[in-house]
């Protein structure tokens, strides 16, 4: 017989959870960790080497691929426009300070 439904969500919770502290204490990082650290280094690359055709390329393709994900087109300009004018103007690449080691360690 089936496991009731929220009986079943409640381990998968509890599975995640545990899933996700495991990750963190082998200090291994997300898929969106490192989406974020190599879409800091590729702006970053071509606004520095004013590469702003093939900027502009690749936030064509970014956008058509959000929008084919079914996000509105104009807000996915919207937001990729942002995030370039963000690091065009000096924006850092955002640390996660929870992750510097410890004097425990």
């Amino acid at each position: 017989m089936a496991k009731p439904i929220t009986r079943r969500r409640a381990k998968q919770a509890d599975h995640q959870r545990a899933y996700r502290l495991q990750q963190k204490d082998l200090r291994k990082p997300s898929r969106d960790d490192v989406a974020r650290l190599a879409l800091h280094l590729m702006i970053n690359e071509a606004l520095r080497r004013g590469q702003d055709e093939e900027l502009s390329r690749w936030c064509e393709t970014i956008v058509t691929q959000l929008a084919a994900q079914g996000f509105e087109r104009d807000a996915a300009y919207r937001r990729v426009d942002q995030l370039i004018e963000r690091y065009a103007d000096g924006w850092t690449f955002q640390r996660k300070p929870h992750l510097a080691r410890s004097s425990l360690d």
